[in-house]
């Protein structure tokens, strides 16, 4: 394990923690004390076995967006680029999600299971999403927050129409409410966390 990616973690952990503080609401707060009952300590460290998909492409572009928003935080996504282990859930498929959807989207943790971190009941992460593209009607039983690093992008909740969303904006998804994303011209890159409940997975709707 090295001590540099360590340190490099931690300081993107923190750097989205300082950035969620200063966009301060009932979300966030939730999502900021969870966080700060994950051990992250050098022991419970682990380095995930790294891994690219087509979507990170894009990582670099989205870094690039960041620095208007978070120099600080995108600094170190910079320095660890190479070393996540981007997903994605695997019934999935460009035929339920459109045609190219699979080479421009992908997800990873942080904290977690399949991130540096365990997470006890919690999940914190980076979500891409290339231009152009839809992520249809879903839910899931945790709680989420996304906080858009990029933007402007689209989002709907339940039977609502979708409403733009700016960079630095912060969403939040009460358990099981159906919830969409739509890209434009630009890629997503968000950071996203389950507070709860993260044992089941999302499913489409239909």
């Amino acid at each position: 394990m090295s001590a540099e990616t360590f340190e490099n973690v931690n300081w993107l952990v923190d750097a989205i923690a300082r950035g969620l503080q200063r966009r301060t609401c009932p979300a966030v707060i939730s999502v900021l004390a969870r966080l700060a009952e994950q051990k992250r300590s050098f022991p419970h460290f682990v380095e995930p076995d790294a891994c690219g998909l087509p979507v990170t492409r894009y990582f670099a572009e989205t870094i690039a967006e960041t620095m208007m928003l978070e120099p600080d935080l995108a600094a170190a996504l910079a320095t660890l680029d190479g070393h996540f282990k981007w997903q994605q859930s695997s019934f999935y498929s460009d035929e339920l999600l459109g045609e190219g959807f699979s080479q421009n989207y992908g997800w990873c943790q942080l904290v977690g299971p399949e991130g540096f971190f365990p997470g006890d009941d919690f999940l914190l992460g980076l979500l891409l999403l290339g231009p152009r593209r839809h992520y249809k009607d879903h839910f899931h039983a945790a709680p989420e927050l996304y906080w858009p690093l990029t933007g402007p992008t689209l989002w709907k909740q339940g039977a609502g129409d979708f409403g733009t969303k700016q960079a630095g904006d912060i969403i939040w998804h009460d358990p099981n409410i159906i919830h969409a994303t739509k890209t434009d011209q630009s890629p997503l890159l968000a950071v996203w966390s389950w507070t709860r409940d993260t044992a089941v997975g999302a499913r489409l709707v239909g």
